[in-house]
């Protein structure tokens, strides 16, 4: 009975963590980020921003919030931080219809905000101490990389997906998305400056 109960604790930390990371709302971001690249470098696209993301959410795990607290930032901060950052991406992609100009300085710099807010933003670090917090850091943490390696798999169907739309297929679902991330990065900035102003008042 013990052996069961575990495995569905497991499971449904594991699912949390899929759901707050939600792997399918990058897929068409990639896709903008990759056009015109190699089937080998949306691979090692996708490694680079699950590895990052590993990092980031196993930190946030491990450490739990004491190192936001250290820096004197807030989940708030994060959100309008990282809203700021995804409404400049999603403009690029609505007006440009691609984030990356080609340009091999630009298409890492672009990396960054897709591992962080996007993928592991305030909702996944919120998350992740929760659930340490709860069902234990070791725990949660290989929760983590199980969730991470199931992100991975997703991204790397996006190349599938991108043949299979074409490049003017490519070019319609990455404006579209553009503006799905920029209500993304308005609702981050709106719940932050809400949160923070609720937090201030509370005081």
């Amino acid at each position: 009975m013990e052996i069961p109960r575990v495995v569905s604790e497991f499971a449904t930390v594991v699912t949390a963590l899929v759901i707050v990371l939600d792997p399918l709302a990058i897929v068409p971001v990639l896709i903008g980020l990759t056009n015109n690249r190699t089937a080998k470098e949306c691979r090692r696209l996708a490694y680079r921003i699950v590895a990052g993301a590993t990092v980031l959410l196993l930190f946030f795990t491990i450490t739990g919030s004491w190192v936001l607290q250290l820096f004197g930032v807030t989940l708030n901060d994060l959100r309008i931080g990282g809203g700021l950052l995804l409404l400049l991406i999603s403009l690029k992609m609505v007006v440009e219809g691609r984030i990356s100009s080609g340009r091999e300085e630009d298409y890492r710099a672009a990396i960054v905000p897709l591992i962080s807010p996007l993928l592991v933003g305030p909702g996944a670090i919120t998350a992740a101490v929760v659930l340490a917090a709860i069902h234990g850091v070791w725990f949660t943490a290989l929760a983590g990389l199980v969730s991470m390696l199931i992100c991975l798999l997703i991204f790397l169907s996006a190349g599938f997906v991108q043949r299979l739309l074409g490049e003017s297929g490519t070019d319609l679902v990455t404006r579209v998305m553009g503006i799905i991330v920029a209500t993304i990065a308005v609702g981050y900035i709106r719940d932050g400056i809400f949160s923070s102003i609720k937090d201030f008042r509370n005081l």
